[in-house]
Parts: C-alpha cells; structure tokens; sequence
C-alpha cells in the first residue's frame, strides 16, 4: 500500500497572509469593531491571552508608557498592566437599566486596556423634570506618574450615554498619545467638545454647590494640560510668575484666554497655542446670578467687588448653579437669609 501524500496547497505570498490577518478597515469601523467584539477576557489586543496553564496576563512595556507633553519618562513608574478578570468600576445613582454598567464595562474597556482596573466610572440620571439630557456619564482614568484623564458627556438615552463616552474617551486619551490603544492612534478624528449644560428656567435655577478652592501655582502652559486632560470648560490656577489668581478658558479649539483681575502679562509666552489676555468684571454675586439668569450663558467669570477674589459662576449639568471661588471669598457654613436663591452650601 502506498502511504497517502498529504495534500500540496497552493504557495501563499507574505504581502497576501499579511493582507488577509489584517485587512484595512476605516476608523469608524475599527472603533466599531473593537468597542462590540472585544470583552474582557478574551484573546485579542487588550484582553488577556489563553495560556497551556491558563491565561496569561498582558506586558505593558515601559517604553511604550512615556508620556508625550513632558520632559518625565516612565520607565520606573508605569500603571500595572489589566489583571485576569479586573473590571472597570462603576457607580450608578438614580433609575437606570439593569444592564446599565455591564454595557459601560464592555465600551470603555477595549479602549482604557491597561488602565482598566485604574478607571472609575460615575453614570448619573438626574431627578429634575423637564432636562433633555438627563443622564451624564463621566469617567476618570489614571495613567502613569500621577496624571489623570476625564471625560463627561451628558444624553438623552442609555445607548447615546454609552457611545458618547467611549468617543469622548478617546479624544481625551489623545492628550496623551501613548496611553491610547496603537490601533487607535491618529485614526481618529477629533469632534468638537460637548455642548454645555443646559438650565431649568429662571425662576427653579438656585446655587446648589459651592466649591471652597485654594489655587495652585502653575504656569498657563499647565494649566492648559489640565484643562484639556481633565475634560474642563475652565480651570481656576496661581500663575507662577504674577502670583494672581487665574482663570483658563477654552474659545476655540487651540485656542485659549485667561482672565485675571489684574491682567498681567509676565506669565504669558509668545508661543503656540495662542493666549488672550483679559481683565475679569467686577460685580457681585447677584448680579452674577442676574446676568445669568438673563443670557442663559453657560459660565460667568468674576472678581467680587468686596474682595477682589476671583469667582465662576457656572452651569450645571442638572439645570442649577454651581460657584467656584477662592479660599478668602467662600467661607464654609455661610449662609443667607431663608428663602433667598443664594441659599448656602448644597449637595456636590
């Protein structure tokens, strides 16, 4: 008996097998791709692998953890890589579906890969009647040596709460290129930030968190960093060299203005991106709040006139007010008169 001849396939070039493993696919597609197909706990580029002895964790190689945007490596401080098994933190508060945060974990963790077990989620849906966009998702994720990432988007429905925070997700991440999964890497186009908040009427608007603060020392060029990493519509700092109390805001994509009391240039360079310089009004509280209350303008930046302090009087994602002001201006347990709008502390 002759022995059988196993079967002769025909000859397969390199550039074929290559093309065949990893076709060409448009970023809508691949974002597609990697939110619905990968979950934790299977094989693929940020799940763990399948071992002879069980699964094997990832390597995350430290070079490929150095953060772009500074001069610190990280190559002896590194987020461990995602655990078998670790799951993304979720807290849920309000009526939500059942399958609320399973639906988050499987969104967010394809995108977050190894900083999965470092990410905490918060998915909201708010109580007061007559808000479009009740729900508001947010997600903080802490990369290496200290720097934290934030996205917050609000919607309508479960489903758009979940896709706009993984989109948002990944225009955050990009602030820090390298802490990006590689497939999504200048694949995606940037959107333009999140609409504001928008407000109850007039009349059931009232100050419902005050926030005690103590500014910072940093330069303009940091405090741009945390503006856009922390996913903020402004961020209260000390310039380093005028020792004032500052305000960054965001006008344009790139582009930037800080508002002072007193401006002063000494902080400011003749650089990239490009920077305003402009003096903050000065008013009180009510008028603020009055000013506000006419415009329906998403934020308000102020010096108050009996302290010369530097306030935000700003809308929130529940339709009320929130104020952001220094240590020698918002004094714990103040209160008002009953019944005024301008009632004390509130729930954060």
């Amino acid at each position: 008996m002759r022995p059988s001849v196993p079967p002769q396939h025909s000859p397969v070039s390199r550039r074929t097998r290559s093309r065949r493993a990893c076709p060409r696919r448009s970023p809508l597609k691949l974002l597609r791709m990697i939110v619905t197909r990968s979950a934790p706990g299977t094989a693929g580029t940020n799940g763990p692998v399948s071992g002879p002895n069980g699964p094997v964790p990832e390597r995350v190689s430290a070079a490929s953890l150095k953060l772009s945007g500074g001069n610190m490596s990280t190559q002896s401080q590194f987020a461990p890589p995602l655990r078998p098994g670790a799951s993304i933190p979720v807290s849920t508060a309000g009526i939500l579906p059942t399958d609320a945060a399973t639906a988050i974990r499987e969104h967010l963790a394809p995108i977050v890969g190894p900083w999965a077990a470092h990410s905490r989620v918060r998915l909201t849906r708010l109580a007061e009647p007559g808000l479009r966009r009740p729900l508001v998702a947010q997600v903080d994720v802490q990369l290496t040596a200290g720097r934290r990432v934030r996205a917050q988007v609000a919607a309508a429905t479960m489903s758009d709460a979940v896709g706009f925070l993984a989109s948002r997700t990944i225009e955050q991440l990009q602030v820090f290129p390298t802490a990006l999964a590689e497939c999504l890497r200048e694949r995606f186009t940037t959107a333009p930030p999140p609409s504001p908040p928008e407000l109850l009427p007039p009349s059931v608007r009232r100050i419902v968190r005050r926030k005690l603060c103590r500014p910072a020392a940093m330069t303009v060029a940091d405090a741009i960093v945390i503006l856009e990493a922390m996913d903020y519509r402004f961020h209260l700092f000390r310039e380093k060299y005028s020792r004032q109390d500052s305000m960054v805001v965001r006008t344009s994509p790139g582009r930037y203005r800080i508002i002072q009391p007193r401006p002063n240039p000494i902080g400011l360079e003749i650089t990239s991106p490009p920077i305003t310089l402009a003096a903050a009004e000065r008013r009180s509280l009510a008028d603020a709040t009055a000013k506000l209350d006419l415009t329906g303008a998403p934020v308000d930046i102020f010096t108050d006139k009996s302290t010369g302090r530097l306030h935000a009087l700003y809308a929130r994602y529940d339709g009320h007010y929130g104020l952001l002001g220094c240590d020698a201006t918002i004094r714990p347990g103040f209160r008002r008169a009953a019944g005024d709008r301008l009632a004390g502390p509130g729930p954060s």
